[in-house]
């Protein structure tokens, strides 16, 4: 696996295993913020995003695929 940067002062390894050490409920609470951090900032960047991927340039730059 190759090495990621980012800003977190642990290593993914050591999430992994205090991860692997919650009970399942723990697991869940955890997946459950993870997926509604991540719906957050799919729905406030949507708006953004769309201004670029709605452009005449971008359909013209896709229109053959």
């Amino acid at each position: 696996m190759s090495v990621i940067e980012h800003n977190i002062p642990v290593q993914l390894e050591q999430i992994l295993h205090w991860v692997k050490q919650c009970t399942e409920a723990e697991k869940k609470m955890i997946l459950k913020e993870l997926f509604q951090d991540t719906n957050l900032s799919t729905l406030t960047s949507e708006k953004s995003l769309a201004e670029d991927w709605l452009s005449e340039e971008e359909e013209k730059a896709w229109k053959n695929l």
